[in-house]
């Protein structure tokens, strides 16, 4: 059975504030070990606590009988034992009643008791102020205030009973000074009793730390402390391993009285389903990783390939030795070209060139002086043309071609001159071929070239 017994630190155990206020009475009115007179004290404390007290007195024998027995107490027990013997009682609360009874006759001081009753629907502990009297005639007497500290009303029961969440109430148990000495279960619910792998009956009593296997996390415990000496609720997640599995908890901790109320909610299923999510949603952004990845590995490749075929259309359509047009590149930009010509009915001029005397270069220097001669002229062909519009190509060793869209006879003359003035003292490079094409130039592309 559930037990304590206290002299010290009353006030600050006591859940009922008149526990308090009779204490501070007492204490008043006590002469010593011989306690307070009966009946000052009687006709003192009865008009207002008296539905709550109970008079006590020595049988000689070793028993007590109740010589007052208070209504609210007849109320939460369901009978009424004035004039009954304190022996009448079950078997082990009579004998904490007579043990405290007797302790407190014999100290001659207040003492404060709390107790598990019968395991009936209503009340499940009682808290008790002893207070020692002694009468006008010298017979001895004890004023009892007695309540219950909680109460398992039926439709709590029923809660507790059915609920899916483990329900655990704990008391302090301390020490003469006040400080901590261990949590005691006094509540426990079926479920609450399954989680711990014991039966509900089992954990009443126990150490909650031996009880409860989830406490002995000293995480867990310290912050079941805060919440016990800060007065405040928590909730805690934690888990043990029980039957080679993991089982997750969800604590909700709250003060009651001085104790704690813990509401346990199995949670193994929403972690494990929350772990599979998050599991899911590491592969997913795996997955979307690598195919931003791959998208950028192909984007790169087309790009890369892009690069590749430009350079290869330049490759086809220019010549290596001076980067102009190519033969065939000239060709088919100069028919559309011309064609555009043709529709439009705007003049366009063609002008072919070559080198004289660039065999005697490419003699008496060799070939590599021939190759800076043919870039050095084409540098000078590029210098003179409208680089948005005409055209110009190298269409053989030393011949080159020259296609000016909206340019007549006049403007063709010009640009030929223009490349004159720039011709090297030592080294005469005059045209030998021009053939501007004006509006009257014939119908047919491909007789440009051979007419000119």
């Amino acid at each position: 059975m559930y037990q304590e017994v206290h002299t010290d630190h009353i006030a600050a155990r006591a859940n009922a504030p008149e526990i308090g206020e009779l204490l501070q009475r007492f204490e008043a009115c006590a002469r010593g070990p011989s306690g307070v007179s009966f009946e000052h004290f009687r006709d003192e404390v009865m008009p207002r606590f008296g539905d709550d007290l109970m008079v006590l007195t020595p049988t000689g024998d070793g028993d007590y009988a109740f010589s007052h027995y208070g209504r609210e107490i007849v109320r939460h027990v369901g009978a009424n034992r004035l004039r009954e013997r304190v022996s009448a009682m079950t078997g082990q609360i009579a004998d904490f009643t007579i043990t405290c009874c007797d302790r407190t006759l014999a100290e001659g001081r207040a003492t404060y008791t709390v107790h598990r009753s019968l395991a009936s629907v209503r009340v499940c502990l009682w808290e008790r102020l002893l207070m020692p009297a002694t009468a006008a005639d010298g017979s001895r007497r004890l004023i009892v205030f007695s309540r219950p500290l909680q109460f398992h009303e039926e439709l709590l029961v029923a809660v507790l009973d059915t609920s899916p969440s483990g329900i655990v109430a704990l008391r302090a148990f301390r020490d003469s000074a006040g400080q901590l000495d261990r949590l005691v279960v006094i509540t426990a619910n079926r479920q609450a009793a399954a989680m711990a792998g014991r039966a509900d009956a089992d954990l009443l009593d126990l150490d909650a730390r031996l009880a409860l296997p989830f406490l002995a996390d000293p995480q867990v415990w310290q912050r079941c402390l805060f919440a016990l000496d800060l007065r405040r609720p928590d909730r805690i997640e934690t888990s043990w391993s029980a039957d080679g599995r993991t089982v997750w908890l969800q604590i909700a901790v709250a003060p009651l009285g001085d104790g704690l109320v813990m509401t346990i909610s199995d949670i193994s299923e929403l972690v494990v389903a929350n772990q599979t999510l998050q599991s899911r949603a590491a592969t997913l952004a795996l997955e979307v990783s690598r195919e931003r990845a791959t998208r950028r590995a192909l984007s790169e490749e087309m790009g890369h390939r892009d690069e590749r075929e430009q350079e290869l259309r330049r490759l086809a359509e220019t010549d290596p030795l001076t980067a102009l047009l190519n033969r065939r590149s000239f060709t088919e930009r100069a028919h559309r070209a011309i064609q555009a010509s043709d529709d439009s009915g705007s003049d366009v001029s063609l002008i072919i060139v070559d080198i004289d005397h660039f065999k005697a270069v490419n003699d008496c220097h060799g070939h590599l002086a021939g190759d800076a001669v043919i870039r050095a002229f084409a540098d000078l062909l590029l210098g003179q043309v409208r680089m948005e519009r005409d055209l110009v190509g190298r269409v053989g060793g030393e011949e080159f071609a020259m296609l000016l869209p909206t340019a007549n006879l006049e403007a063709a003359r010009l640009g030929n001159a223009g490349a004159a003035d720039h011709r090297q003292p030592r080294r005469r490079l005059p045209p030998a071929r021009r053939d501007p094409a004006g509006p009257d130039r014939p119908r047919r592309q491909g007789a440009l070239p051979r007419q000119a």
